[in-house]
């Protein structure tokens, strides 16, 4: 225990010096908000209570390349420059722990203020560095966690691309500039109760936080930042140690319960355990989003989630699609998403 206790002072000073808001990069895995997902070391992304669930088989380390875009029909339709590239919102995360503590540091690019004249397209470049330092303690099927993280961004603001080449050189062969009140940092915890078939789980952001210098604390924050979600599957093997070809998982989540943009998210997914260290699994999701105003709700937005993800051995590929369901109504004006994630994430 003293040494558990000590890790973590050290540790939390460490991650004091580093994490210095525009932003967050983007995590790892199709699920990566989803905060009752126990028994691998990437559902830590979630819920940092998730930590002291992780099979040992799964590691200690990982690393991940992620990809984010959104896409707008209307840019087809007019015929503008560079339709495809709207957020390019890419990072390189790693991450490594014990069981007890984890530790993340990621580095992101970002494209923002898409702006287009008729012949000449700029954007503003984020460069984003992020740290994190979770650490979690069990005491039976219970266990919570804590989170501290933080980071900031650098600026190219207004830059003018005229290929997919300018965005890569402007990224990695040009010089930044400090973003003001970029830099952030929170604390957040976790709860969850997991068992075989079923994990409870409940997250808050920001129990804490500061941004652009100012400190924020306070139920309000705590409420419009807290997510409770609960869910059902099959695990991998069963209690005679045969292992579960088909396993369906059910998952249902209330997140930013308070604030304006609330949501409530269902999911279901169907994984193919093709071998005990190869898998395929489908999933697909509704999430409704509330939006608060002039005293009263009313639901603004319902996203249709689609997902896949290839696992064998160490290597995993996701691809997680999310379209607007007025699509399906002929309502074309919001975008349309898709993040790409690759991760390794050796077994031992």
């Amino acid at each position: 225990m003293r040494k558990f206790l000590l890790s973590i002072l050290l540790l939390s000073a460490a991650a004091g010096i580093l994490c210095a808001s525009a932003g967050s990069v983007v995590m790892p895995g199709r699920y990566s908000a989803f905060a009752a997902m126990a028994g691998r070391f990437v559902n830590v992304f979630a819920n940092p209570a998730a930590l002291t669930f992780s099979k040992e088989s799964d590691g200690t380390f990982l690393m991940s390349v992620n990809y984010y875009d959104e896409q707008y029909p209307a840019l087809y339709e007019r015929g503008e420059k560079l339709s495809f590239f709207n957020t390019a919102d890419s990072s390189v995360t790693v991450s490594f722990g014990g069981r007890n503590v984890q530790l993340t540091a990621a580095l992101g690019f970002d494209l923002e203020n898409r702006q287009y004249n008729g012949s000449m397209l700029t954007f503003d470049m984020l460069y984003k560095m992020h740290f994190q330092l979770d650490a979690a303690y069990s005491i039976g099927p219970v266990s919570g966690g804590v989170r501290l993280k933080g980071g900031s961004s650098l600026i190219r603001d207004e830059k003018k691309i005229d290929s997919a080449g300018d965005i890569f050189s402007n990224f990695f062969f040009s010089e930044f500039e400090s973003m003001n009140d970029s830099e952030y940092f929170s604390i957040g915890a976790g709860l969850m109760w997991h068992e075989d078939y079923f994990t409870l789980g409940l997250y808050i952001d920001k129990i804490l936080s500061t941004e652009a210098g100012e400190l924020n604390i306070g139920w309000k924050q705590i409420s419009d930042t807290m997510s409770i979600g609960v869910s059902a599957y099959l695990p991998r093997f069963n209690s005679h140690g045969d292992l579960h070809v088909i396993r369906p998982y059910l998952m249902l989540q209330a997140g930013d319960i308070t604030s304006r943009n609330s949501y409530v998210f269902f999911g279901a997914e169907l994984c193919l355990q093709l071998l005990p260290d190869v898998n395929l699994c489908f999933g697909t999701g509704i999430t409704n989003y509330r939006n608060a105003e002039a005293g009263y709700s009313h639901i603004t937005k319902r996203i249709h989630d689609y997902s896949i993800e290839l696992e064998i051995s160490s290597f995993a590929v996701s691809l997680k699609t999310s379209v607007p369901v007025a699509y399906y109504t002929g309502d074309t004006s919001q975008p349309v998403s898709f993040t790409l994630s690759m991760r390794y994430n050796p077994q031992v």
